[in-house]
């Protein structure tokens, strides 16, 4: 199962409650089940933020994927 959630109305980059911009967003595992994709835009015209809920496991098996990691090496 694929599911993906965000909001287009929220824009989380643009607000300033006096600590100045936000650089990062950290949403956490609250709420969440493996699976769910968070995608927003991101803090630089153009660029999205992704937040991916899965277990530890599943991401060291990619970071240990030399082919997958090529995909996203420059």
């Amino acid at each position: 199962m694929f599911l993906a959630r965000s909001s287009q109305w929220f824009n989380m980059y643009g607000n300033d409650f006096g600590w100045g911009r936000p650089v990062a967003m950290k949403t956490g595992t609250s709420g969440k089940s493996y699976g769910i994709t968070t995608v927003n835009q991101g803090p630089v015209e153009g660029s999205v933020d992704i937040d991916i809920c899965l277990p530890v496991e599943v991401f060291k098996a990619m970071e240990n994927d030399a082919e997958f990691m090529e995909a996203f090496s420059s």
